[in-house]
């Protein structure tokens, strides 16, 4: 029993031996992933298969090529999945713009007949931040505060800087309050809120950083001037239209009073 057992994990090796894998399997979100095996002996092999494993999740199937079929994408991975070479003895496929959820393991498999499988597995990771937002809101404790929030998500956990974009300087987070949230994706989003007076910023832009690893991004935010300041344009423009009306008022008297003069002027000529 136990030298079956051995030559069993031998030509398990050997397997996995004759294929030769390539591809990526650091991938920032967003780009593109390629993926490639290659047999060294394809003799008697009828059909290639790749597969995605995640997990505890039974394998799925991704595409297969065959004598029969061709190359052929399973519906859900149609626009996702491409093959880019597709033979018994090279197959290579293409993950089109990658998000967390294709972080996985994926084994390319030659069916040999009467011999069976021979397989080979590349895992992927994706790395990189998926998304930033930011917003501004009139904070509670002031009238002449404001609260600037900032969230983004992305694996490793994204790291919030604020800065001036007027001093180039990074702002106090003494008084920020930072959460972290983990996602069914397996990426974090990391939210951060800080409260500014408003009367040092009013009409600036302040600007979120998140880093996650190598990768920045960056999302500025501007700050609206005080409600003050837009009460003096309204008091200005009310002045004005006042001001308008006040001399169209006196354009239509003083035309009624020469119109009317005129037409006395004309009534006393008539014998």
């Amino acid at each position: 029993m136990l030298s079956l057992m051995v030559i069993f994990f031998l030509l398990k090796g050997v397997c996995l031996l004759d294929i030769v894998t390539n591809g990526d399997t650091n991938v920032v979100f967003g780009e593109d992933a390629s993926l490639s095996c290659a047999l060294s002996n394809p003799s008697g092999v009828k059909q290639v298969t790749w597969q995605r494993v995640h997990g505890e999740e039974r394998a799925e199937t991704l595409a297969t090529f065959s004598e029969v079929y061709k190359k052929r994408v399973e519906d859900q991975y149609v626009g996702k999945v491409f093959f880019t070479m597709a033979s018994f003895n090279s197959t290579s496929i293409v993950i089109k713009n990658v998000t967390f959820e294709d972080e996985a393991c994926y084994i390319c498999s030659f069916q040999a007949y009467p011999v069976g499988a021979k397989w080979q597995t590349l895992c992927l990771t994706v790395k990189g931040i998926s998304e930033i937002t930011a917003s501004i809101k009139p904070a509670s404790s002031s009238d002449s505060d404001v609260s600037v929030t900032c969230s983004a998500t992305g694996k490793p956990t994204p790291i919030l800087q604020w800065k001036s974009t007027e001093k180039h300087q990074n702002l106090n987070l003494s008084e920020s309050n930072t959460s972290i949230q983990l996602n069914s994706d397996g990426s974090n989003t990391t939210t951060s809120e800080l409260k500014l007076t408003l009367s040092q910023f009013h009409g600036k832009y302040v600007e979120c950083v998140a880093e996650s690893g190598k990768i920045e991004k960056k999302y500025q935010i501007y700050l609206p001037r005080e409600d003050k300041d837009k009460g003096n344009v309204t008091l200005r423009n009310y002045t004005i239209t006042i001001s308008l009306l006040i001399i169209i008022g006196i354009v239509i008297i003083f035309l009624y009073i020469r119109f009317k003069d005129e037409g006395i002027k004309h009534s006393t000529c008539i014998p």
